[in-house]
């Protein structure tokens, strides 16, 4: 049974109208028991940024990544293109398995582009 965790609309709104702590920006993958290290955090930022930041990938496209220090793995999936507020957005699914724990984790996180031209949580 994958554990899912879903960064919902109404979250997405109120931290685009007030802006997100810096602490989510730096690891949105926060949640008793998961634990991943900043290596594994630094190898999921670039594997999604390949599919947030370039506009010619197709909604369905995965890319993974591994960690053989840690032993964790995942994968991260572009499943939606949409705009708010005029701002191009990017939906991501990750779907990562910790080492040593049965079940993966499912985590769903809406980018979108600001003016300055970074790419934000929602």
């Amino acid at each position: 049974m994958t554990k899912f965790i879903l960064g919902g609309l109404a979250a997405a709104v109120v931290l685009a109208v007030l802006g997100a702590p810096v602490q989510a920006q730096l690891n949105p993958f926060t949640r008793a028991g998961f634990e991943l290290s900043p290596e594994d955090i630094e190898i999921v930022r670039g594997t999604a940024e390949k599919l947030y930041s370039d506009e010619s990938v197709p909604v369905g496209t995965v890319e993974t990544w591994s960690n053989p220090k840690s032993g964790n793995t995942g994968s991260v999936q572009l499943i939606g293109i949409f705009e708010h507020k005029g701002l191009p957005c990017r939906r991501l699914q990750h779907d990562i398995k910790i080492k040593n724990v049965a079940d993966p984790f499912r985590y769903i996180f809406d980018r979108c582009k600001v003016p300055s031209g970074e790419w934000k949580l929602l």
